[in-house]
């Protein structure tokens, strides 16, 4: 099959006409820095599909528990995130597109309690969305339903497929252990893409990397000043920068992007609404409908800071001295820093002792879980955070619902959880000092 009539079917054509759209209504509010950046590189990117199609370049798929430094650094490879295509059309297009894929993904037989992420991937895949895969990679994180969606990919993706495994731990011996499977990776990337590692090209690729990560850290101390002046819905961005976009100066760009809008709002003192509530958004954001934050902000004053997708873990810059650091820090980035596969990969300790953490460094006044249905890490440990949160007098709410099918749990129904928990609970506690 030729790669040309996968970019022109009405999915991404969808995509391509929605974007300039996008573009031209926020140029309405020249200072939303971060969101234009978004689509800039977003729109980037499927320019970029479309060159790499042209040409019948080499082209890599992998599931969002990896950061693709190793693919950028081959040179002309492209880089494909299987769950990409719906994840955009839920974001940026439209959301019955994310819909029907999460539909097929069922008639396939992808049990209904598994990630709707994974569905959307697998959903695509199924239709024969995604532009044909020279080699595929798999990774265990961040959670169990991952491990279905990469099973998917090895069988659909038809080509040679190459597993990374993370154990249940974050020591040293772990990194090392996931270090080595990635220079394994190496030789299997340039055997069947043609091309080779160049160790410079690796090394730019991490410089890159770190940028990236140098510039999401500051963006985050930025968010932590009281009131927040930057909207509550950028903070998950983070992790779309880890999967798509870490290693290019795509991912530069737009982490730069969010730390300027956050520090030139917080410098001019800029107020859009009143903040009465600050709270840490753990698990999965509310993707479906990004507007929620603002009804969040506009009516009931409350603020989100950092949530887990948005919090990204001070464990270390990429070392570029050697072939041998740079791997240890990719494997470091994966096993210790990347949003949720550092939390949901493992025991119950480090997931809390994030959110606590969090809730501290970001000055918040409660908790929020949104729990994913298909998070069942999550979930088997909720009598833990509930105790863990009681013990540190944090107000939880918590709720379930999905972060990409809107059908499970209607927005009308969680914005009237959160506007009772608000102004029921958080806001007469804050009263009674």
């Amino acid at each position: 099959m030729s790669t040309e009539p996968v970019l022109a079917k009405p999915q991404w054509q969808e995509l391509f006409l929605t974007l300039p759209v996008l573009r031209r209504f926020f140029e309405g509010d020249p200072d939303s820095l971060g969101m234009h950046a978004l689509l800039r590189q977003v729109q980037g990117y499927l320019e970029a599909l479309m060159r790499h199609a042209d040409r019948q370049d080499p082209v890599v798929w992998y599931n969002l528990g990896f950061n693709a430094e190793l693919v950028h650094a081959l040179g002309d490879v492209c880089p494909v995130p299987i769950e990409s295509l719906g994840v955009m059309h839920n974001l940026v297009g439209d959301i019955n597109q994310s819909l029907a894929f999460i539909d097929i993904a069922e008639a396939a037989g992808v049990p209904a309690d598994c990630c709707s992420a994974d569905k959307l991937a697998v959903g695509s895949m199924h239709l024969d969305l995604l532009l044909p895969p020279t080699c595929t990679v798999g990774i265990n994180t961040p959670c169990d339903s991952q491990v279905m969606a990469t099973q998917v990919m090895a069988e659909l993706g038809r080509v040679p497929f190459f597993l990374i495994d993370v154990p249940y731990y974050d020591d040293e011996r772990t990194i090392r252990y996931v270090a080595a499977q990635l220079d394994e990776l190496v030789g299997f990337l340039e055997r069947h893409t043609g091309r080779r590692l160049d160790i410079d090209r690796l090394r730019a690729t991490c410089d890159l990397s770190n940028r990236m990560t140098e510039a999401i850290w500051e963006w985050l101390e930025w968010r932590k000043r009281t009131p927040l002046t930057q909207s509550s819905k950028l903070v998950a961005f983070t992790l779309i920068m880890q999967i798509l976009f870490a290693g290019s100066t795509a991912g530069v760009d737009l982490a730069e992007s969010l730390l300027c809008e956050a520090r030139n709002r917080s410098l001019r003192q800029e107020r859009f609404f009143e903040e009465r509530v600050r709270a840490i958004w753990y698990q999965d954001p509310v993707w479906t409908d990004m507007q929620i934050y603002d009804w969040f902000e506009r009516d009931l004053g409350l603020t989100v800071p950092v949530d887990v997708f948005g919090f990204y873990a001070q464990e270390g810059l990429i070392d570029t001295a050697t072939y041998e650091t740079m791997l240890f820090g990719l494997a470091n980035k994966l096993v210790r820093c990347h949003p949720m596969a550092r939390q949901f990969r493992g025991n119950m300790d480090i997931y809390i002792r994030d959110f606590l953490h969090m809730h501290e460094a970001w000055n918040a006044d409660c908790g929020i879980f949104a729990g994913h249905i298909a998070c069942k890490h999550a979930w088997g440990g909720i009598g833990l955070f509930r105790e863990a949160c009681r013990r540190a007098g944090i107000p939880l709410l918590v709720f379930e619902f999905d972060m990409f099918d809107p059908r499970i749990t209607p927005y009308d129904e969680v914005f009237y959880q959160v506007e009772r928990f608000v102004n029921e609970v958080v806001l007469p506690r804050k009263q009674r000092g």
